[in-house]
């Protein structure tokens, strides 16, 4: 009986493993972190003033809103509204561009498209922008998505990397990858963080 009780549990863990997600190569594992190389990509973002814990709503809200028709078609012929699919991780980082606290929230886009062929968005909030490609080191950890959690995982990388004398430039990114109806023990959560150029 304890183990059917777990069934629905694990069907709603594993929702995302459904969903599309940015194109990356694994070239490095440790016992603490990943590393990978990522491919460009297109993500449609927002900015919202405020910190982690006050801001996810309201991006979510925006981002959410574009992908799921709040946008107008490139169709000439037949402008209308394109519904998305919903992909992973949404991402989040500290806006480093602006003078006030500041949050970049970023959903992926499809492969199947590019930036001509992506429907415009609706609300001024939303913006298309691309990812560049690069090499990131990725902690991986479940429970709840707090900032003060958030930020313990980025020490805990951060220690690990300069540990192995590795570099890393701009700031710390936080991927989530389940809804909030997942229980927190069956959360992916990871810390990303992009590494500089390694020595010659």
């Amino acid at each position: 009986m304890k183990n059917l009780r777990l069934i629905p549990l694990l069907f709603m863990a594993n929702v995302a493993l459904g969903y599309e997600e940015p194109a990356y190569e694994v070239v490095r594992e440790t016992d603490r972190y990943e590393v990978r190389d990522y491919a460009p990509y297109l993500v449609a973002e927002t900015i919202v003033a405020g910190g982690f814990d006050r801001t996810g709503n309201v991006a979510f809200r925006r981002l959410a809103g574009y992908i799921f028709g709040g946008n107008t078609g490139r169709d000439a012929s037949r402008a209308e509204p394109v519904r998305m699919n919903m992909t992973v991780p949404v991402t989040r980082h500290r806006d480093d561009a602006s003078d006030t606290e500041s949050t970049v929230y970023r959903f992926a886009m499809e492969r199947a498209y590019d930036r001509d062929s992506l429907p415009v968005p609706d609300d001024d909030n939303v913006a298309i922008a691309e990812v560049p490609g690069g090499r990131f080191a990725v902690l991986r950890y479940r429970g709840r998505i707090t900032e003060a959690r958030f930020l313990e995982h980025v020490e805990l990388l951060r220690a690990a990397l300069e540990s192995d004398g590795i570099e890393t430039v701009g700031e710390p990114v936080a991927a989530v990858y389940n809804g909030p109806w997942t229980p927190p023990f069956l959360r992916r959560n990871e810390v990303m963080i992009r590494l500089g150029p390694e020595p010659r």
